[in-house]
């Protein structure tokens, strides 16, 4: 945020490199400012904060869990080569909650596992990940569709995430690895997602 859209007013930096830091309450070098738009804070007291709310954020086991489902889309947009993800975590959490009932929603289980067990994946892997362009697969599935990305390319891609959504639809109980909690690990939030490709 800026000095002026944080009500401070609008005055050039002083001579000598120097700007004035609202927490250290001193006048500190430039360098020791984030880089981008002038900002009051430096980057000491930014890191600090940040580390703060991440902190608070990994309290919570929601918040946790979509946390690295996210992460982890957002990491594969750079196989996909795309400059970014247009998917909120509030909107992955209504994929994986389709069909929970409300009371189901705050309970810690349901959370726990579910970074270990489900991703998701662009429909189209040429087009950014969105709502309107996203499937929820296993975390196994996940990669096998990752190494067909890469070796073979978007048809071999396509076709693979085509036959996981018809087993998914056919057989959604399905539980091949065995694990425990009843979770199923080509758990698919309960809604099928149509593939147009």
């Amino acid at each position: 945020m800026c000095g002026h859209c944080a009500g401070y007013p609008c005055v050039p930096d002083p001579p000598g490199g120097v700007r004035f830091c609202t927490h250290c309450e001193d006048f500190i070098l430039i360098t020791s400012f984030p880089s981008g738009p002038r900002r009051f804070v430096c980057k000491a007291h930014m890191r600090a904060s940040c580390r703060r709310s991440a902190q608070k954020m990994l309290k919570n086991p929601q918040k946790r869990a979509l946390g690295k489902v996210w992460a982890r889309a957002y990491k594969d947009r750079k196989l996909f080569e795309q400059p970014r993800i247009c998917i909120k975590q509030a909107e992955i959490d209504q994929l994986l909650t389709v069909g929970v009932a409300d009371e189901m929603r705050d309970n810690v289980l349901l959370y726990q596992n579910l970074a270990k067990r489900v991703a998701v994946i662009p429909i189209d892997p040429s087009k950014v990940l969105c709502m309107s362009n996203v499937a929820v697969v296993a975390t196994s599935t996940r990669k096998l569709l990752l190494k067909q990305w890469k070796r073979l390319g978007k048809e071999a891609y396509s076709k693979l995430l085509r036959k996981e959504q018809s087993y998914l639809s056919m057989h959604p109980m399905d539980n091949h690895s065995g694990s425990q909690g009843g979770y199923d690990d080509n758990f698919d939030g309960g809604q099928e997602i149509e593939c147009d490709i």
